[in-house]
């Protein structure tokens, strides 16, 4: 659901090549009982999930959208040799995030933090618990027109602690990355993009409890858009 209002500044963002969130509208609230691709419903709980955003128009015509999402469920977790606290194998799954964009006119700034609780396996006996997690990004960028062409520059940190639910022994991470790349639309129906990344990751399960690992990688990605 958006006002009529609301609605103009998001078609505004896709029209002028900004993007947005519009398609959820300013409030969107669901429900679902799929635990994840692929996999079979394995309990009779029901996720349910809700955001709300508000973009905020300034004189000078800047368009800022702030949001709060979450959402609260439950999930089984596929384990190997990880022994479950108390015989858990059922795990709370509940988020929070607060989200704030500025939109590049020229200049912008991108941020979003997740707050929650999960399963989450522990090296230190081998177990899988309930445990608090937290991770998020900020990211700024430049927005460059020349001619029908767009370019948009950017750089990106982002960080992760806790687990991850849908991986074996919902196995533990601790993720910290510096990204730079850029995002090239020759033309409104084609976007290539090239991102560098520095990573440092730890995660860990019971067939590799220890295990940290850092690295450099390049990501191309090329999107035809309809």
């Amino acid at each position: 659901y958006a006002p009529a209002k609301i609605r103009e500044r998001f078609d505004y963002l896709v029209k002028s090549g900004l993007k947005g969130s519009g398609d959820y509208g300013m409030f969107a609230f669901g429900a679902y009982n799929g635990v994840t691709a692929n996999r079979p419903e394995d309990n009779d709980s029901l996720h349910i999930v809700s955001r709300i955003t508000y973009p905020f128009k300034l004189k000078n015509g800047q368009i800022i959208e702030a949001a709060i999402q979450g959402f609260t469920g439950s999930n089984k977790i596929t384990t190997t040799s990880a022994k479950t606290k108390n015989g858990l194998v059922a795990f709370k799954d509940n988020r929070v995030a607060a989200t704030l964009v500025v939109y590049p006119q020229p200049w912008g700034f991108q941020s979003e933090w997740t707050w929650g609780t999960g399963p989450q396996f522990q090296s230190s006996d081998t177990s899988i618990r309930q445990q608090n997690l937290t991770g998020g990004y900020v990211q700024s960028m430049y927005y460059i027109k020349f001619g029908k062409q767009t370019l948009i520059p950017f750089t990106r940190y982002q960080y992760y602690k806790g687990g991850k639910k849908h991986e074996v022994d919902a196995r533990s991470y601790i993720v910290s990355e510096w990204e730079i790349g850029a995002e090239w639309q020759p033309i409104p129906n084609f976007e290539l993009v090239a991102m560098y990344t520095v990573s440092s990751r730890t995660f860990q399960d019971a067939a590799l409890p220890i295990n940290s690992q850092t690295g450099r990688l390049l990501r191309l990605q090329a999107q035809f858009n309809f």
